[in-house]
């Protein structure tokens, strides 16, 4: 979440994915600066035309990138005492394409200052310094109200295959909290990443490493003059793609999370993130500054739960109220992305971020009467533990709710979610949760997919070449939210086409009418749709017999059937469960001459059953797909590909009706 303890590297990684392609595109429309005209080194060439057969797909490869940090001493923006981090990195890129390109960038904000930014180009045998700076803009995009980050970028293209250009940068960490990781992969194939910490005696410092196993990195510590080197080399890296719903890299790719332990100053011995507790003591510290004042809620408060005779409904009121009424909108600036925003200026607001949301949430129960407290958590992208004393295991906030011997984790930003129930990205996840001086960690339960099930129960009737019926549509969990989410967000004119489209499958050839609904205003409740259904363009006559399909394959399930460039594994960020009944009758004098075969399927993660029965002139279908685990890993993709096809090619099969 912006806003968030996760400002970082890997943040604005995140950001410069979400921004490259309007970048790009500014780059293909309006100019490039190019690499050169020049004439190529003959050694260039050779090595650009060997690697270009190896990475086809590739416009640039990077020969070297080598990132090496320093630590000093110095203060932060609250007059702590705090270690101050140099960086001073050089990358240099090969063009192994003419007129290919890249995009090369770097983030920046008040905790990050982009000291220098440089480029040079190789003109022969000779580096030549570009007099042009790095273009300039802020991250900031219509989803955030105010963000502190900037970009620097340098659109590189090379005229020739062989230009060389080479990219130098000096930054500086105002305070080493928020170096939190660093990872070895780019968006473009690396021939040697090497990442260096020039480390001083008066600091204690811990490099926890994550991913590393069978990755083949070097590792190397030398000590001298009062200092220690940890290198860590890594060779051969392949360009990391962005893929439709990829698992997170924080889960696949190696990296490192930086732990500033405690360092010396002036005799003193200054504790960093030595333990949990220090974590803690830091992000409660922030808490404390949001300075709320409970007296500016009440009268709200008070119409809120207006009308509520028990403290379920209260709670309730105030939980949808905050879902409702306040719009979620990222900030970020300095310590106010940390510090939660006043919860009386949240609610005169009518806006805030995650932190600011479940600071207006906490304060409200809290008001009402009720154990609340403001937590901290990591959402289901970053897999980091309670455990590890860094602020990238946070990235989000919620409000933890100890009522009838019971937690409730209430995450105000995710609307429509009812009250028992928790966002599945946050499900799993440790919670630390303020308590004072002190603190709990509880986990978020899981749930199973059967919690999250779309049930669809159909039944119809042939009669001549026409076959109709009628169709309900049960949604629960997050399919019911997600529904919601969707629904609600839409203006009234919309709708109706979107709850035909909904039970037409967004398939052309059925045709829906009739719709009818549950109560969409009441997020408790599960959701059904129903109304009448016309398929009579799935009916195909041919020499006397017809052939009909009853079934439908999820069409969201195509989108999960890797090709063979798929590099990386799924991850769905949610389970879920279909199950489905449809029921055809066909009229008298009339028979089925054939169904396919029961079929039964059954992985560690995720499981199908799907089965014809006849009785008389009538044919029941019963389908049930499960989603268990909702990362699919790559290792597990010939099971997955085979477990799609199989269901896809029972879900279109053709049975014939014929004459008795």
């Amino acid at each position: 979440m912006a806003g968030s303890s996760d400002r970082t590297p890997a943040h604005f990684a995140r950001t410069w994915r979400a921004i490259g392609y309007s970048v790009l595109t500014f780059i293909s429309v309006c100019c490039y600066e190019v690499a050169a005209a020049q004439a190529v080194h003959p050694e260039d060439l050779n090595e650009a035309e060997s690697l270009a057969r190896v990475h086809k797909d590739e416009q640039a490869f990077c020969r070297s990138s080598y990132h090496f940090f320093t630590f000093g001493k110095g203060t932060n923006a609250l007059n702590d005492k705090v270690v101050v981090v140099q960086e001073e990195a050089e990358m240099e890129f090969l063009g192994l394409k003419k007129y290919g390109g890249l995009t090369y960038a770097e983030f920046y904000n008040k905790f990050i200052r982009l000291k220098q930014f440089k480029k040079s180009v190789k003109v022969g045998s000779k580096w030549v310094l570009s007099d042009r700076s790095g273009i300039d803009r802020s991250v900031t995009d219509e989803n955030i109200f105010f963000d502190d980050s900037r970009v620097q970028y340098f659109p590189i293209r090379f005229n020739n295959q062989g230009n060389v250009a080479r990219v130098t940068v000096k930054k500086e960490y105002t305070d080493a909290k928020y170096l939190t990781r660093i990872f070895f992969h780019s968006f473009y194939p690396i021939k040697e990443q090497v990442i260096e910490f020039k480390v001083p005696e008066w600091l204690s410092i811990d490099f926890k490493t994550f991913n590393f196993e069978g990755a083949k990195i070097e590792k190397k510590q030398t000590q001298k003059g009062g200092y220690t080197n940890y290198v860590f080399i890594m060779k051969d890296l392949p360009a990391r793609t962005s893929e439709f719903k990829q698992i997170g890299k924080a889960y696949t790719d190696p990296h490192i999370v930086i732990q500033v332990k405690s360092f010396e100053a002036k005799g003193e011995v200054l504790q960093g993130f030595d333990k949990v507790n220090d974590v803690y003591n830091w992000n409660n510290r922030l808490y404390k500054m949001a300075n709320n004042d409970p007296e500016k809620l009440k009268a709200t408060l008070t119409k809120i739960t207006a009308g509520a005779t028990n403290d379920q409904d209260k709670i309730k009121a105030i939980y949808y109220y905050v879902q409702d009424k306040v719009r979620y909108i990222a900030y970020e600036d300095g310590y106010s992305g940390y510090i939660p925003t006043s919860a009386q200026e949240v609610l005169a607001n009518k806006y805030g971020d995650c932190k600011g949301m479940a600071n207006l949430l906490t304060e409200f129960l809290k008001l009402a009467g009720y154990d609340a407290h403001f937590t901290w958590i990591g959402t289901r992208q970053l897999p980091y533990p309670q455990s590890t004393p860094a602020l990238c295991v946070n990235n989000h906030a919620i409000t933890t709710l100890y009522f009838k011997g019971k937690e409730y984790f209430l995450d105000a930003t995710e609307k429509y979610v009812p009250f028992g129930e928790n966002a599945y990205r946050i499900q799993g996840k440790e919670a630390m949760i303020a308590n004072g001086d002190k603190f709990d960690i509880k986990k978020v339960p899981l749930t199973t997919g059967d919690e999250h099930k779309v049930f669809t129960k159909a039944s119809f009737n042939l009669n001549n070449e026409q076959l109709k019926g009628n169709i309900q549509v049960t949604l629960t969990g997050n399919e019911r939210k997600d529904f919601h989410q969707e629904y609600q967000e839409l203006p009234n004119t919309s709708r109706e086409k979107f709850l035909n489209g909904f039970l037409e499958f967004n398939n052309d050839n059925v045709e829906a009418s009739d719709v009818k609904t549950s109560d969409l205003n009441n997020r408790d409740i599960p959701i059904t749709i129903s109304g009448n259904i016309d398929l009579s363009n799935y009916v195909q006559s041919i020499a006397g017999n017809k052939y009909i399909n009853l079934d439908f394959f999820p069409k969201t399930l195509e989108r999960y059937m890797p090709d063979e460039k798929r590099k990386s594994g799924y991850d769905f960020d949610y389970v879920l469960s279909y199950e489905d009944e449809f029921s055809l009758t066909i009229p008298a004098g009339n028979k089925f001459a054939d169904v396919p075969e029961k079929l039964e399927l059954k992985q560690e993660g995720y499981e199908f059953r799907g089965e014809y029965t006849i009785t008389g002139n009538k044919i029941t279908l019963k389908k049930y797909l499960v989603i268990k685990n909702s990362m699919i890993d790559k290792k597990d993709f010939t099971n997955w590909k085979n477990f799609l096809e199989s269901i896809k090619s029972f879900s279109s099969y053709f049975f014939s009706i014929t004459t008795k």
